[in-house]
């Protein structure tokens, strides 16, 4: 295995990690933000209020986005597997 080959494998292993964290992660730190400042703005300090909604909205991303999360990993695994004879072969 050449050197630019393990890092090629490693970038697209990060960059493919990353892609799919963010689809999760994003959506749940724009709401606990605006949480966040719902909760400045009424002086109510309640930790479920913060915890409960991003919970659920990463439960919704999961559900909705569920696919193209099992997909993106799917096609990293098949690039993998097509990549391993000529590694190791």
């Amino acid at each position: 295995m050449s050197p630019e080959l393990a890092v090629e494998l490693i970038a697209e292993a990060v960059f493919t990690i990353i892609e799919i964290l963010l689809v999760l992660i994003v959506p749940g730190l724009l709401l606990g933000i605006v949480v966040a400042v719902v909760q400045a703005a009424t002086s109510v300090q309640e930790q479920t209020l913060t915890f409960l909604p991003r919970m659920l909205l990463t439960l919704l991303m999961v559900v909705f986005a569920g696919h193209w999360l099992i997909q993106t990993l799917v096609d990293w695994f098949a690039n993998l597997s097509t990549l391993i004879p000529g590694v190791f072969g």
